[in-house]
């Protein structure tokens, strides 16, 4: 149920993103595979990859630098070196292999390992290409590597809360770190005044009332007959009127690691 919660979130913030922004032009990087087509002089039709410092070889031009240039950037500047030695060259520029544009996956997302963009993503972008979170993860641990610096990025915020500060724009070589959940927690969500995780402390005998006092209580806009707790595959209906109204008759729920208590907000 977890992953579910945090699908359908996931899938809610991109469509919200989707409304915001369009995706940037692609920018060549090294490594990346260009196929160049000249238009009535197919002896100048070509297919090169990016060497490391930048360039590519065309011929009759020479090197040209083509990283850090976009394809139409790239199609107009050849247009221009070439118009130098035939007369009005129509010159096209396509992407065959895009290898530069690597964002890294690690942890508890469906497919970790490398995936390749043909154009800029966001970090909300990035998650749905690598299938989202999986059970298991610590939002609250995870980050964005760049180069041996963390980037500024609340998973918490932006998965749970739908918070579109924290979609980053990532970066080639960008490593998107999801670690496992080290400790057993349970968490709170909804209309309570603090919602979030909170360490499962064998002690406490944490039980609904009790992390619901623990988050701060119920906030205005709770129903609070209408909660559930979300365990595994099964969800448990929690009354807390009736669990306030009656405690001595009313059995509070005693929780486990893992378990999602859920707080909507009332209608009325």
């Amino acid at each position: 149920m977890r992953t579910k919660l945090l699908g359908a979130l996931l899938i809610s913030a991109l469509l919200v993103w989707s409304g915001v922004a369009a995706a940037k032009e692609y920018v060549i990087g090294a490594a990346d595979l260009i196929a160049i087509s000249v238009l009535d002089n197919k002896d100048l039709d070509t297919v090169v990859l990016v060497a490391p410092n930048g360039k590519i070889a065309v011929p009759l031009v020479g090197d040209v630098q083509a990283a850090g240039m976009t394809v139409s950037e790239l199609s107009e500047k050849l247009s221009l070196e070439l118009g130098k030695k035939i007369k009005a060259p129509q010159v096209t520029v396509t992407l065959r292999e895009v290898n530069s544009y690597r964002i890294y996956f690690v942890g508890k997302v469906a497919r970790p390992g490398v995936l390749t963009s043909k154009s800029e993503v966001t970090l909300l972008q990035a998650l749905s290409m690598a299938g989202g979170i999986v059970d298991g993860a610590d939002l609250s641990l995870a980050y964005v590597a760049r180069g041996t610096q963390r980037v500024p990025a609340d998973f918490v915020k932006l998965l749970r809360d739908g918070n579109l500060t924290q979609n980053i724009v990532m970066e080639p070589d960008d490593t998107v770190v999801v670690p496992d959940n080290p400790l057993n927690v349970v968490y709170v969500m909804g209309e309570v005044r603090n919602p979030g995780m909170l360490g499962f402390v064998k002690e406490r005998d944490w039980t609904a009332m009790k992390v619901v006092a623990a988050a701060g209580g119920f906030n205005q806009f709770a129903a609070r007959g209408k909660a559930t707790l979300h365990r595994g595959t099964t969800i448990i209906p929690v009354d807390f009127n009736s669990l306030m109204r009656n405690p001595d008759t009313e059995k509070d729920i005693p929780l486990l690691p893992g378990d999602i208590l859920v707080v909507p907000q009332s209608l009325f």
